[in-house]
């Protein structure tokens, strides 16, 4: 009885810690898409035009490569985080953080590899 306990209490660290991950992620993402369409992004986040992998690298924009598009995603991300305990909302979270990509992005897919692996733990 005493493991079972145990195993509940480390999936739900597990949640809280996917669910973390995916509302920064979402936030981060949400922020700097809308910060890049507006035309601040280089005055508003330090050094952003020293980033080299912008321009040699175009998925780090995400799959898409477009702002709006992005911000769609992270908003799929930020509202589907409440229900990350649900394997079919931890893919969810998970394709839009595949879509959306960059450093949001990141952080979006690694809470749903964190949401799916404890969905798993049975």
């Amino acid at each position: 009885m005493m493991g079972a306990d145990v195993k509940a209490l480390a999936r739900v660290g597990l949640f809280e810690l996917a669910f973390a991950l995916s509302v920064v992620g979402a936030l981060t993402l949400i922020l700097i898409a809308l910060l890049q369409l507006f035309g601040v992004a280089d005055v508003i986040i330090p050094f952003y035009w020293l980033i080299p992998y912008r321009y040699i690298f175009p998925l780090a924009m995400g799959l898409s490569g477009d702002l709006l598009i992005s911000v769609f995603c992270g908003i799929v991300a930020l509202v589907s985080s409440r229900r990350i305990h649900i394997f079919k909302w931890a893919v969810l979270i998970l394709i839009s953080g595949i879509v959306a990509g960059g450093v949001g992005g990141t952080l979006i897919i690694v809470g749903g590899l964190i949401a799916i692996t404890a969905s798993l733990l049975d």
